[in-house]
């Protein structure tokens, strides 16, 4: 008797299985003039370029923007963000899937965070040109003029220059490491000053 009921219930579990269909799930997105539609075991954002609501964000300068961009999508994953003359991709970050709403962070290996969320198919008009000028405007306003290595942004120069600016004597234009702050000539010129002024 124990052997019939597990050889039914055995039974009954491969025809159940064996009759379920698949069922599939129909989600959309759609953009000003059309819409998509595609099941659940598809892609939510097949191999393309995207116009997306970009919010970019630097923790070292606090610079913040947002921006309308086109981002290049594969395997449901931002892979480039473009701008107008330039992108970033994966030397600069790791991609991100993005979520059933086509939203995802993305930061760059140098510490920069973009949210991104998409809006629809590729933009015609992007803000390309603006986060460009926006980024060389923020990268110059932390960038030493004198030599090209990082600054505070609120410093005209880096510490070491300002320190080769503030110990270059005013009147043989060499660097002497012992002037204080302040003082217009090294050692030498100032003895000479003296030995002239003695004269």
């Amino acid at each position: 008797m124990k052997t019939v009921r597990l050889i039914l219930v055995v039974l009954l579990v491969v025809s159940i299985h064996s009759c379920k269909k698949k069922t599939s799930r129909s989600n959309s997105y759609s953009n000003d003039s059309e819409t998509y539609y595609y099941d659940e075991d598809e892609e939510a954002y097949p191999d393309d370029t995207y116009c997306a609501d970009v919010d970019y964000y630097n923790p070292d300068t606090g610079f913040s923007n947002n921006y309308t961009l086109n981002v290049d999508v594969e395997y449901n994953e931002v892979v480039k963000i473009s701008f107008s003359s330039g992108w970033l991709d994966s030397s600069e970050f790791s991609s991100e899937e993005l979520d059933e709403d086509g939203y995802c962070e993305i930061t760059l290996y140098d510490g920069r965070e973009f949210e991104i969320q998409i809006t629809g198919s590729a933009c015609s008009f992007d803000d390309g040109y603006r986060i460009e000028t926006d980024i060389q405007d923020e990268i110059a306003a932390v960038t030493c003029p004198r030599c090209g290595f990082s600054k505070y942004e609120y410093d005209d120069y880096c510490d070491d220059c300002q320190d080769r600016i503030d110990k270059t004597c005013s009147r043989c234009g060499q660097y002497d490491a012992f002037m204080w702050a302040g003082d217009e000539l090294c050692s030498d010129c100032e003895e000479e000053e003296q030995e002239e002024d003695d004269w």
